[in-house]
């Protein structure tokens, strides 16, 4: 039997090819191993974007001294009443929750 005759009985089939029978173990340590090294993948990819976010920072450093320095004075009420807030609305909601 030629491969054109292989191929002309397999496209003729009217059943699909039986298939056999997958190990489980097999199949839970490929997919193991597909996880693994997915999670290799993104912890590498957060570790580079942390070590570049990093390094812009250190880069930026002066320019935002410079604009922490002047704006805090003027923010730092803003910021007491939005933590007051937030501190609040955390504590409350738990409150909430108990009854």
């Amino acid at each position: 039997m030629t491969s054109e005759d292989r191929l002309i009985a397999f496209l003729s089939a009217d059943t699909a090819p039986v298939r056999p029978a997958v190990d489980a173990v097999f199949v839970a340590e490929v997919m193991q191993g597909v996880a693994r090294r997915e999670l290799w993948l993104k912890l590498v990819s957060a570790a580079v974007t942390a070590v570049a976010g990093g390094a812009v920072l250190w880069a930026c450093a002066p320019v935002l001294d410079l604009a922490v320095r002047m704006l805090a004075p003027v923010l730092l009420p803003a910021a007491g009443i939005l933590t007051l807030v937030a501190a609040v609305s955390l504590l409350g909601g738990q409150v909430q929750t108990r009854r």
